[in-house]
């Protein structure tokens, strides 16, 4: 809120823009628990919230989108699975790091199964400095057990960190109907 106060007088149609995003991103937020999203949805809900992160931390947040063709769109989904994970990226990763870095987003179906996958530099987790202030775990549990609630053992949510990079991954199979 402090940085769209700030853009007020200095560019009124980017903190317009900012604002909007944000009530987008609260009111995803408040109906979280309210039927489903889609593919789609949860897409766009993370590119809004990655253009509120880029006005705080600038040419440090680099997002690229790598989408493969005939992506099942209307796959409905839970609301608010991509979005925290977007978020831990920016939160645990590129804004811990002094350069910053790019957050690599890959979306693709194969098998009847669509993969999301999240990787971005991140600090050594297990370093002395971060032991206090490392993440919980915690929106990936909810959501893996979200995705296993609704899409059963074939969904899975898979993360951890190698050398120097943390990867979140996502697969649930592609509800019958949907073009893969």
């Amino acid at each position: 809120m402090n940085l769209i106060a700030s853009l007020v007088r200095r560019d009124a149609a980017v903190a317009e823009r900012a604002v909007l995003d944000l009530s987008d991103l609260f009111r995803a937020a408040l109906g979280a628990g309210d039927g489903d999203s889609t593919l789609q949805e949860e897409c766009e809900l993370a590119e809004r919230y990655l253009s509120i992160e880029t006005l705080r931390l600038g040419e440090r947040l680099q997002v690229r989108w790598q989408r493969d063709d005939g992506l099942p769109w209307q796959q409905p989904m839970p609301r608010l699975v991509l979005q925290p994970l977007v978020e831990n990226a920016v939160l645990h990763g590129i804004s811990r790091l002094p350069e910053g870095g790019l957050i690599d987003l890959q979306l693709g179906c194969a098998d009847g199964m669509l993969q999301i996958v999240i990787r971005n530099p991140a600090p050594d987790p297990d370093a002395p400095a971060l032991l206090l202030s490392r993440g919980t775990g915690h929106a990936q549990h909810n959501i893996a057990h979200r995705l296993g609630w609704r899409f059963g053992a074939r969904a899975r949510v898979t993360a951890g960190w190698s050398g120097g990079y943390y990867e979140c991954c996502i697969v649930i199979p592609v509800r019958q109907g949907e073009p893969p």
